[in-house]
């Protein structure tokens, strides 16, 4: 717990979301946008889904499973997949829905993945790592490309 890092990461994503920027948030990121949006994070995925699904493993190291993507989401479109591996940290995740958000992938024991904030251009959160998988030719550097699109095309 950091109380001080918890209110600049908060107002950091309110002067984002106030401005209309394009956001990519990433694990904790996911966490914070659900909060900020008044949502509720289960606390200890153990306890709530069991251990089917490795979310994290000790030494806290990244551990890999399949997500389902939502069809129709931001996210399915960028990957140009209904499935996708990523690289897994986390032993928290979204319980309640925050306000205006959106469920857009899904981990097999049914944990909220990746959300999307409706009616925004570029609001996409994902619970997992893809900057750990963000190697030549890897499916995870669409997340990245679709961004840094996005950047150029407001800049114009």
């Amino acid at each position: 717990m950091d109380g001080e890092r918890d209110r600049f990461e908060l107002g950091v994503l309110a002067e984002a979301l106030e401005r209309e920027a394009p956001v990519l948030a990433i694990c904790r990121g996911l966490q914070l946008l659900n909060v900020a949006r008044g949502g509720t994070l289960h606390a200890h995925l153990p306890d709530v889904f069991g251990d089917t699904v490795a979310h994290r493993v000790p030494p806290l190291d990244p551990v890999r499973h399949d997500v389902r993507l939502e069809v129709g989401a931001g996210l399915g479109r960028i990957f140009e997949a209904g499935e996708l591996e990523i690289a897994s940290w986390h032993h928290q995740a979204v319980d309640r829905l925050g306000e205006g958000l959106r469920p857009a992938a899904f981990a097999p024991d049914g944990v909220i993945e990746a959300l999307e904030l409706e009616g925004a251009p570029f609001v996409l959160a994902v619970q997992w790592h893809p900057e750990l998988q963000a190697d030549a030719g890897s499916p995870q550097l669409g997340l990245f490309r679709a961004l840094v699109e996005l950047a150029r095309h407001r800049a114009r």
